[in-house]
């Protein structure tokens, strides 16, 4: 798309950006489901892992037992009871949480770790950033001392449930997993404590959580790791028992969320404080943008109409099809654009060749919009499994400088030729999935794919790779049926493995219809500890919250936490 008149999706998620990103964080901090963040055993105690160094004496620590910490009752839910010991447990897996989320965001956008949770500060100095955060609580240290009650009970109510489950049953792998991750954790608390001259039992009592023995540590890790399983498992398989008939009806009842369109679209910028380079005053842009729109007589004038409109210095990039396509957009994307915009493009109502001009403020824009196809059921596959052999185009030199246009052409045209004739040369072998695997090996250049014969798995439309792969994967093919595909990287040579054999809609949907039914199960879980959970003496859990407190401002002092 042409820079100036239309903003593409990268465009506009850039400009979205930072304000989708506080909302994001202030969402990840107060959602139930993630309450019970994955948060591998392995690193549940960022302690133990850092070799945490003790500030007492061997003998001073080996005289303090933490009996109050083990015996006193921290909250109850109906014959359930956390103890104070458990408390600082979960009081403390809350705020590895906040770090590991914080490392999270700095790794997936550079810096904003630190604006949702920063971990060189104390959380008493932190507000909390949940929307609903609840009473009384104003910082990250109050967040932590309120949630690991509910926290507590959560994980013991998961974990029970799985237990009961006869249909859950870990697998081998994540049981292989588990056991892997409890012996190294075990091993490594063990070698700390060496290096500090003291039981295993009193290092984890001191850098874990005030009371607790190794074993019931290691229990603890076990039952959350076991819970999040259960999680993860109850989502996936809630879709097992849904009629064919019960996904019609839900689709039916949701169409605008699970539907697809297609348009035709473009865009006349205009002046604004946050715009000031384009060249029309939003009076201007208005008629520009009117005047297009009543010129308009079906789907070639509107690709005509594009180019004639287009700044002299983008016309040719107009020339392009896929210029003003919008193709299988969904409701959620276009809602990115303009809700009203999305509104009417997916309004019952719809037919092809519809237009309207809409004046999109936030991008100081107005857009054209024709209706190609209307709201529709994505008949692609949900997902598939391709092989392919990449030659790559260079673009750029060894040392990163971009090449001409014109080299670039010419490396495109030599790996197309070569492509052509690697393909070829399948063909007139034994043309069979493993001699194509064999090709891949001996030829391709994605190294990422190199040893498995070049296989991709459960592709799906998911902006994993790039779209015209992804087109080729997914459009209507026979197992071994093959192609060759130009992408940003060279030319792909394709060949077509298999499908899951279920169309996308159908997939989507009853996905949906899990999800709601995991967070029926979940949310009624969790709100009932909510409104029940009673918290046996809130001077007692203050005075451990203080302690616990302590222990992260002393890791702080330190400087011990790294990722």
């Amino acid at each position: 798309m042409a820079n100036n008149e239309m903003k593409t999706n990268a465009e506009i998620y850039r400009e979205q950006r930072k304000e989708r990103l506080a909302k994001a964080a202030k969402k990840k901090s107060h959602s139930k489901r993630d309450k019970v963040i994955g948060i591998i055993v392995k690193v549940v105690c960022i302690l133990v892992a850092l070799g945490f160094v003790l500030t007492f004496t061997a003998n001073a620590l080996t005289k303090v037992f933490y009996v109050p910490q083990k015996v006193l009752t921290a909250a109850t839910y109906g014959d359930q009871k956390i103890t104070v010991a458990e408390y600082n447990y979960y009081y403390m897996s809350l705020y590895n949480q906040a770090c590991t989320l914080s490392q999270q965001y700095d790794s997936q956008y550079s810096g904003y770790g630190s604006s949702y949770f920063n971990t060189k500060v104390s959380p008493a100095e932190q507000d909390y950033t949940g929307e609903d955060a609840p009473e009384g609580v104003k910082t990250w240290a109050d967040y932590f001392a309120h949630m690991a009650v509910e926290r507590g009970f959560l994980m013991k109510n998961l974990y029970e449930d799985a237990m009961n489950d006869k249909n859950f049953k870990l697998t081998e792998e994540q049981q292989n997993d588990l056991d892997t991750a409890l012996e190294d954790l075990k091993k490594q608390l063990e070698d700390n404590a060496e290096q500090n001259d003291v039981s295993a039992n009193v290092y984890v009592s001191k850098v874990c959580g005030e009371g607790l023995t190794l074993d019931q540590y290691l229990e603890l890790s076990k039952q959350d790791q076991i819970a999040q399983f259960y999680i993860e498992w109850y989502q996936e398989n809630s879709a097992n028992d849904i009629s064919d008939k019960d996904v019609t009806k839900y689709y039916e009842e949701n169409k605008a969320d699970l539907a697809i369109a297609s348009i035709r679209y473009f865009a006349v910028m205009y002046k604004s404080d946050s715009n000031t380079t384009a060249k029309y005053s939003e009076a201007d842009a208005k008629a520009r943008a009117e005047e297009f729109a009543g010129k308009i007589t079906d789907e070639e004038s509107f690709k005509t109409l594009a180019i004639e409109y287009a700044e002299k210095e983008n016309k040719d990039s107009y020339k392009q099809d896929s210029a003003t396509l919008g193709d299988n957009l969904t409701k959620s994307g276009l809602t990115q654009i303009s809700e009203e915009f999305a509104n009417w493009t997916f309004d019952d109502a719809r037919k092809y060749g519809d237009v309207k001009v809409f004046n999109v403020k936030s991008q100081s824009a107005y857009y054209i919009a024709y209706i190609v196809s209307g709201a529709a059921k994505d008949t692609t596959v949900a997902s598939a499994d391709v092989r392919h052999l990449l030659v790559q185009a260079e673009t750029k030199t060894a040392d990163g400088k971009e090449l001409s246009d014109s080299e670039v052409n010419k490396n495109f045209a030599e790996a197309k030729k070569e492509a052509e004739a690697l393909l070829k040369e399948w063909k007139e072998g034994k043309a069979t999935e493993d001699s194509f695997a064999a090709l891949v090996k001996e030829h391709t250049d994605d190294a990422g794919s190199k040893e498995t014969g070049g296989l991709y798995e459960d592709i799906s439309n998911n902006g994993q790779y790039v779209q015209e792969f992804t087109d080729w994967a997914l459009a209507d093919h026979k197992v071994g049926d093959t192609g060759l595909v130009k992408t940003t990287y060279g030319y792909h040579i394709m060949y077509y493995v298999s499908n899951d054999g279920i169309e996308k809609w159908e997939s989507d949907t009853r996905s949906a219809i899990a999800n709601e039914k995991y967070t029926e199960y979940f949310d009624g879980v969790y709100e009932d500890i909510e409104a029940n959970a009673k918290r046996s003496n809130e001077k007692i859990l203050g005075f451990f919250s203080d302690r616990n407190l302590d222990k992260i401002e002393n890791i702080i002092k330190q400087n011990t936490y790294t990722y």
